[in-house]
């Protein structure tokens, strides 16, 4: 039987954190907005909208969502990710899994445009079979925009997956709570944005990309 391998993007394929704060505060500047506390406040991997409610609390509404979404978007998809870096032996860790003959996956919180740029760029795209967001349907009102559990669940279904095969890897507990939620197996890596506390909620925490492969 083959085991299916969701891996989140944001902190656990590439330190995506510089250039995602780069566009988040162009698009707050184009936008004539203020917040002074945005480099302690914010934090890679949540979606865009959970972030900006966090950013301005009493302020943001779906409209500033949308506004902050699009100019955002414009900023951070064409700029060729200049300051992302791949962390170092995690693709060749999917290189074997894939070798072994399990099926590996993108499960993500980051948008599908970003999301599906950025796989290009690195030429994911001839290693993961495919890239799951939580606003790749979001034009359809029967599904919407979906967070990490209803997205994994969404991909579990999709695939016809068994979840006792099934392992999350990322490294928030975004992740964790969402594989907790569907009977999925879930490993937090140390390389990423997520905290000790935050790892804790994992079924098992892995300090080396290598380490994966005996999960």
């Amino acid at each position: 039987m083959n085991r299916f391998w969701f891996f989140d993007l944001d902190g656990t394929l590439a330190d995506t954190d510089p250039d995602i704060r780069l566009s988040w505060k162009a698009a707050i500047a184009d936008l004539g907005l203020e917040c002074p506390h945005f480099d302690s406040g914010f934090v890679a991997g949540p979606t865009l909208e959970e972030m900006g409610r966090k950013l301005f609390p009493g302020v943001y509404t779906d409209a500033l969502g949308a506004q902050l979404r699009e100019r955002f978007g414009r900023r951070y998809d064409s700029g060729g990710f200049p300051n992302t870096i791949e962390y170092p032996g995690l693709l060749a860790s999917v290189r074997v899994l894939k070798e072994r003959g399990d099926r590996i996956f993108i499960v993500t919180n980051k948008r599908y445009a970003g999301a599906s740029a950025m796989m290009r760029h690195f030429r994911w795209d001839a290693v993961f079979e495919k890239l799951y967001t939580g606003d790749m349907h979001a034009d359809n009102p029967a599904i919407g925009k979906m967070r990490k559990p209803e997205l994994l669940a969404f991909v579990l279904g999709e695939l016809g997956a068994d979840p006792s095969v099934c392992t999350m890897v990322g490294d928030t507990i975004n992740d964790f709570e969402a594989a907790r939620r569907n009977g999925v197996r879930s490993v937090a890596v140390c390389w990423g944005y997520g905290t000790a506390e935050e790892r804790a909620a994992a079924d098992l925490v892995v300090q080396t990309p290598e380490e994966i492969l005996h999960a």
